[in-house]
């Protein structure tokens, strides 16, 4: 699932509720029944939006003297 895909999914799920969700997510993936459908849906509006790119990570510089 591509992140436009599961932002549609929490769009609707958040504005409209959980069986819009459920109808949205179908219209981008298949999914036999409505039970794994709301199931799924749960979890993708459970999803946190991750940065567009990743932070930076800093490395402190070691300090061999640790301890003493």
């Amino acid at each position: 699932m591509s992140r436009e895909m599961a932002e549609a999914v929490q769009r609707v799920f958040h504005e409209q509720g959980e069986w819009p969700a459920v109808v949205e997510l179908r219209r981008h993936v298949h999914i036999a029944d409505n039970t794994s459908a709301l199931q799924a849906v749960r979890a993708i509006a459970s999803w946190r939006t991750l940065p567009a790119e990743p932070p930076a990570r800093h490395h402190e510089a070691k300090d061999d003297r640790a301890g003493t």
